[in-house]
């Protein structure tokens, strides 16, 4: 089958050559061809509502249709670090990704539009020929090859290199559910100049830094670079660099302060210790209630290193979220329905997480002494209380959220009245409270794909 007779059946492993595009196939006439896999009863043939990205600002759409990405589309899946050394181990990424358990993305950006899908799960152009994608990146049996051929000082200056890659090497049939994309609204004119821009990255591109010259940083540089006035520079006269405002990557603050909140927090366990040989009493929660100083010292370095983060971080996500949201809804991006679900999610997070890991912490020293738990067990509790409750909130989040979009489209929850903010017209399209001009409504139709869709 890689050498190019495609008269049999594919191989079951999904490790196609590179090198080896597929032959192109004859584009089907009329509407897009659905593939045997978007029609399978283990598809939801219902869209899941947008999320947050880790900055508490970006919306995330999960993606269902493949048919639905277009050219310029800024996409992400769960970051796998050990790429196609087992497809089990992918199809455990993209999963986790999709239930928001693993909070690290790996970002590229789409170079063609997804006309059809073939039988064989294949996403294809309008050409016939595999869809592409741009996208630094790398995985260890080339990594392997590269560091036997040319040496491990060659391999550390170029551990992923900006190429382009058919989109089905990440997700085929068996993995579109750990797809995500970017939402943002882009003109057919725009969606041109993203794809010239990537072309000139193609050309000329520098090595790969996890700090500050990685996939996300390129994909939102391609994708978000604008003059003063609002419109895409013109790419081949102002290339992008790393020097320019949209050169940015939310996931780097956001492991840089993830990290130093667990040091923070180990000196806070040096500060359970110390607080282990005190007595049982109120003061080891309210140091104001004790008498003697270095008790009230003690608790107020443990509060401090330990409570402040958690409490600190939950309060900044929510402002920011809040903040977004607010802007969100007055533009007329997003309608009260998903403005009220974001709304509600984040801060039943503030709440939920926030308030059972603070109180936690706050407790611990008082339940250290009550419950005799051991200074070890007492300090993996204190690292690890905000990631565990974060974590089982985001699987009960959406698994609640899925079956309730199961049982509202499936007629089981039906809404009494219609959003006061969401209109259809004569042709199906909907339309939020203020009026919008031709271009905003190409934009909605770009972002839904069809009427039904959104």
């Amino acid at each position: 089958w890689l050498s190019g007779d495609e008269t049999g059946p594919m191989p079951r492993s999904r490790f196609i050559d590179f090198a080896r595009e597929p032959s192109p196939e004859p584009r089907p006439t009329g509407a897009r061809k659905a593939s045997i896999y978007q029609l399978s009863p283990r598809t939801s043939v219902h869209r899941l509502p947008y999320r947050l990205y880790l900055d508490s600002e970006t919306l995330v759409e999960p993606i269902h249709d493949l048919t639905s990405l277009r050219r310029g589309d800024h996409c992400m899946v769960g970051l796998n670090p050990v790429r196609k050394v087992s497809r089990l181990i992918d199809a455990t990424f993209t999963w986790l990704a999709s239930w928001e358990l693993w909070p690290l993305y790996h970002h590229f950006v789409l170079a063609d539009d997804v006309m059809y899908v073939d039988d064989r799960g294949i996403p294809r152009n309008a050409e016939g020929r595999a869809a592409m994608i741009c996208e630094y990146s790398n995985t260890p049996a080339a990594a392997l090859r590269q560091l036997r051929e040319l040496g491990f000082l060659h391999l550390w200056r170029n551990i992923a290199h900006f190429h382009k890659l058919p989109l089905h090497d990440y997700n085929d049939s068996r993995h579109i559910h750990g797809l995500l994309r970017i939402v943002r609204r882009y003109s057919d004119s725009e969606r041109d100049a993203i794809v010239e821009r990537l072309e000139h990255m193609l050309d000329k591109h520098e090595s790969y830094n996890v700090f500050t010259r990685n996939c996300e940083h390129i994909a939102n540089a391609t994708t978000l670079s604008r003059t003063t006035s609002g419109s895409f520079h013109e790419h081949a006269k102002v290339p992008v660099t790393p020097t320019s405002r949209t050169w940015v990557s939310p996931q780097v603050p956001h492991v840089f302060f993830t990290v130093m909140r667990f040091f923070l927090q180990l000196v806070g366990t040096y500060c359970l210790y110390r607080l282990s040989f005190h007595c049982c009493n109120i003061s080891l929660v309210w140091p104001w209630f004790d008498e003697a100083r270095h008790v009230k010292r003690e608790v107020f370095l443990y509060h401090l290193f330990a409570t402040a983060p958690v409490a600190l971080q939950i309060v900044i996500q929510l402002a920011r979220a809040v903040r977004s949201l607010k802007h969100k809804r007055r533009s007329g991006k997003i309608t009260y329905d998903i403005y009220f679900h974001l709304l509600g999610k984040e801060v039943a997070r503030a709440v939920i997480v926030g308030l059972a890991t603070s109180m936690t912490l706050v407790f611990l020293p008082r339940l250290m002494h009550e419950q005799q738990l051991t200074v070890t067990s007492s300090g993996v509790l204190l690292v690890f209380a905000y990631m565990c409750s974060s974590l089982t909130y985001n699987v009960l989040a959406s698994a609640g959220t899925r079956l309730l979009w199961r049982l509202k489209h499936s007629g089981g929850c039906q809404s009494p009245r219609k959003p006061r903010d969401l209109t259809v017209d004569a042709a199906g399209w909907p339309s939020v409270m203020r009026p919008h001009t031709s271009r905003e409504d190409e934009y909605f139709r770009e972002l839904s794909g069809s009427p039904a869709a959104l």
